[in-house]
């Protein structure tokens, strides 16, 4: 069983010990965050140590990281902690989940993190500390860079690519040969069909309201 500790004590830290806790390769030893921020959350019992004091609680020989931090400032926290880790001696654990499916034959990039029902088809490559949620399908030769969000539902279409830092919100796609340009912000259901320019942000539409009420819709047009 490999001892980990979660770089996070946010929301993000919370929902992967609960799948980590329920995996018998691992076992969470503990939290660490910039020092800062060790007052701002907890995972189940577990407060988190300062970057400055990890070292003496938990050697690096002991145990490896598993990043857990969200997608602020463009995933720059996240790209600062784990550079920072790294610096510190720590190897950073590639976390897939058991239910996840990964066809490439291409190493996924250290300290990623791949959630259920993913699926990450043949020749696909993820980059190191990107996130890949739930649900989300790279296709056959797609590339996410390293620092990258990818939220659940999205689906990375055929030689496509996500450069350095960029956010996928939930259900976006991205068709096929396409390329979303680095750091970029790309909205909940966006369908993004041109390569996209650095640093630019891409929103979908809001589901407008409809003229009938719900109970007049179910009404006139059945449902």
């Amino acid at each position: 069983m490999t001892k980990v500790i979660l770089a996070g004590n946010a929301i993000t830290a919370d929902i992967l010990y609960s799948y980590l806790r329920a995996d018998s390769r691992y076992e969470v030893v503990g939290l660490t965050v910039d020092d800062e921020f060790i007052d701002q959350g907890s995972v189940d019992g577990f407060a988190a140590v300062g970057l400055s004091q990890v070292k003496e609680r938990f050697a690096p020989q002991t145990c490896r990281v598993v990043m857990a931090v969200g997608y602020n400032d463009l995933n720059r926290v996240r790209e600062s902690l784990f550079l920072r880790l790294k610096a510190m001696g720590y190897a950073v654990e590639t976390y897939v989940h058991p239910a996840a499916q990964v066809c490439s034959s291409h190493a996924l990039g250290e300290g990623c993190v791949v959630l259920p029902s993913a699926v990450i088809e043949p020749h696909a490559r993820v980059g190191a500390n990107s996130m890949v949620w739930s649900n989300v399908t790279l296709a056959h030769h797609s590339s996410i860079a390293e620092h990258c969000w990818i939220a659940a539902g999205t689906v990375i279409s055929g030689q496509a690519s996500v450069l350095r830092n960029s956010f996928i919100g939930v259900n976006a796609t991205v068709v096929n040969e396409v390329t979303v340009g680095e750091y970029n912000i790309v909205g909940a259901g966006a369908l993004i069909t041109k390569d996209t320019k650095p640093h630019t942000v891409h929103l979908a539409r809001s589901a407008e309201p409809f003229r009938y009420s719900s109970d007049d819709y179910v009404k006139y047009f059945g449902i």
